[in-house]
């Protein structure tokens, strides 16, 4: 629909000339507030992303004052001399877990058999603390069960096409009376082994998060089966999702949530046929149809009562698969828990270095403090695995450190970058989002949208931490930890100190003031490229700063499209370039107002040969 707009919008009207000047042509209003729409989009994800980095350090500051005054006070052991110290990432959860699969006070359950996800009742808030929501780059793509502090079980087929952790962040349970859910980035993605994404057998996944879950926060872990078999058939259990409210509809805006009865493996294999794996599968609903989970729901929890003196909720299903949403004899299908209990409980509890350290890890670990004489936490890893000497075996493991560390610097790079460019495809193609549809539909391509946020816990722990460019004031604890010498804070601060100046440009930019709005782009129409684009001039705006500056533009629906990203670039990097020059205003005025693009000279060879006194 937008290409067909876009087709009639741009035969552009107004091409004018000048004593005997090339032709020039202006794009239509229309265009230029679509580009505008997704100037802004550009500009809320660099913020962001700036965000991101400056509480990424900050979370490094306040973990380091912790180990400096736990060490000072002997509430933790001190490194000794020459050792590297621990990285917080690695941190295993508390030894003494607290109760599952109780619900908070005076939150009611009021699942039924008439409520159904894909159309009908709302769950009471905190009804359901264990239930989070996995988002890909800002983008919500699947349930997820809290069933640790630090894990979070989920379906396998989520992950498809976007294995990368750094992508991935997990929103946790809001409270009781509506308090604020909290994000938590992702630190490492283990799908089963022995997944097979074609038929979806062994569709299970875990998800360790970067920061432990708080034993007073809204957020509560389900109990996992303590028996390799599930109740009896006919046992009412409970389902939940912010998934589809009908098939291919859209996403509930709220926890839903349902209760259906649970089917014999004979029912099952009679109603799926040859699709359902009774060995890893097993399916609840009612042939009648009507009562389902839907697209969006994958990775959700099917959770049965335990009776009691305090009853509980224990976790019996995830949310895998299904033949549409409540069709009649078509019920949904579930990954069983209760069999892969031993794996589980492998996996949670597994030593911090038999595993391959994450990108997350090893980009918060910095590889410049740590002494040669004994492999870094993150390395130990390789060092591990080396038959050697220990001497060649820790050199070996620092570079092989280093080498995946490079990787995951490059990867997360390249997905900034995407993430920045990506806007202006929105333009062309509709949104892609994971659906919960049988094993055998192809699994659509999965999109990147905003970087990874750190938890609101921590962002909470600076109030300040979202004005622009200010710095964080020094806290009693940190003026203390320098009086004291606390190693490494320093180095810290001064990083801290350096990317807020480094992004002081986006920081400062109120959010309310954060919309980017194109002006004028005027193409000259004597310039064609041989790759069919034209040289155009652009003035734009944002929070009261204007710009101007070169670029290539295209006049046809599918130039405009490739030439969209380099001027949303080119525009931040004028804004950027903008900014500095107001900061230093003995320095050229370079992106101002007066038409300097980009710190060039006035004739700017993409620059129209516009006469002044035709300029608007």
């Amino acid at each position: 629909m937008l290409l067909a707009v876009l087709l009639l919008l741009l035969p552009l009207p107004d091409p004018w000339s000048a004593h005997g000047h090339p032709l020039y042509m202006r794009l239509p209003p229309s265009t230029l507030q679509a580009l505008s729409a997704q100037g802004t989009k550009v500009l809320q994800a660099a913020q962001r992303s700036a965000q991101w980095a400056v509480n990424q350090v900050v979370m490094e500051i306040q973990h380091r004052l912790h180990e400096c005054w736990g060490c000072a006070n002997h509430t933790i052991p001190c490194p000794a001399p020459g050792r590297p110290r621990p990285q917080a990432p690695l941190l295993q959860d508390p030894p003494e877990a607290g109760p599952c699969g109780e619900r908070h006070p005076g939150t009611v359950n009021v699942t039924r058999a008439h409520g159904r996800i894909v159309g009908g009742s709302a769950a009471p808030p905190g009804a359901w603390p264990w239930l989070v929501r996995l988002q890909l780059g800002g983008q919500p793509l699947c349930g997820g069960v809290l069933v640790a502090a630090s894990w979070v079980l989920t379906a396998a087929h989520c992950f498809a096409g976007a294995p990368n952790e750094l992508l991935w962040t997990v929103t946790l349970a809001e409270g009781p009376r509506g308090e604020q859910a909290e994000e938590v980035p992702v630190n490492r993605i283990l799908p089963h082994p022995k997944f097979d994404p074609r038929t979806f057998h062994n569709d299970l996944a875990l998800v360790q998060l970067w920061t432990p879950v708080s034993p007073a926060g809204a957020a509560r872990p389900v109990c996992l089966p303590q028996e390799p078999q599930e109740p009896p058939a006919g046992t009412s259990c409970a389902i939940a999702g912010w998934g589809a409210l009908f098939e291919d509809g859209p996403e509930a805006e709220a926890v839903r949530e349902a209760r259906v009865p649970l089917l014999s493996a004979d029912t099952c294999r009679r109603a799926l046929g040859p699709g359902l794996r009774p060995s890893s599968m097993l399916c609840a609903g009612y042939l009648a149809g009507g009562i389902d989970s839907c697209q969006g729901d994958s990775g959700g929890p099917l959770t049965c009562s335990e009776p009691g003196a305090r009853p509980r909720e224990v976790l019996y299903g995830v949310t895998s698969w299904g033949d549409g949403c409540g069709e009649p004899g078509k019920p949904g299908v579930y990954t069983r828990v209760a069999v892969f209990k031993d794996w589980l409980q492998d996996q949670m509890s597994a030593a911090p270095f038999s595993r391959e350290p994450s990108c997350r890890e090893l980009l918060a670990w910095d590889p410049s403090g740590e002494p040669l004489a004994d492999a870094a936490p993150p390395c130990a890893f390789y060092a591990h695995l080396c038959p050697g000497p220990v001497g060649a075996c820790t050199r070996l493991a620092q570079e092989q450190c280093l080498q995946r560390r490079r990787r995951c610097e490059l990867r997360s790079l390249a997905h900034t970058l995407l993430e920045l460019l990506r806007g202006a495809q929105e333009l062309f193609g509709p949104r892609p989002g994971m659906r919960r549809l049988a094993p055998s539909v192809a699994r659509p391509a999965l999109s990147l949208r905003d970087p990874p946020r750190h938890p609101s816990r921590e962002q909470r722990l600076h109030p300040g931490s979202r004005a622009a460019g200010t710095r964080f004031p020094k806290r009693r604890s940190e003026q203390q930890g320098e009086a004291d010498g606390c190693p490494g804070l320093e180095p810290l601060r001064q990083k801290l100190a350096t990317l807020q100046g480094t992004h002081a440009w986006i920081l400062q930019v109120p959010s309310e003031h954060l919309a980017m709005d194109f002006h004028e782009v005027l193409a000259d129409l004597g310039s064609k490229t041989l790759t069919g684009l034209f040289r155009a001039w652009v003035r734009a705006g944002l929070g009261g700063r204007h710009v101007g500056f070169g670029g290539l533009v295209g006049l046809e629906p599918a130039t405009l499209a490739r030439s969209l990203p380099r001027l949303l670039v080119q525009a931040l990097q004028a804004f950027r370039l903008a900014a500095l020059a107001e900061a230093e205003p003995e320095g050229p005025q370079m992106g101002s107002r007066q038409g300097r693009g980009l710190g060039r000279k006035e004739h700017h060879p993409f620059s129209p040969r516009v006469p002044p006194a035709r300029w608007p």
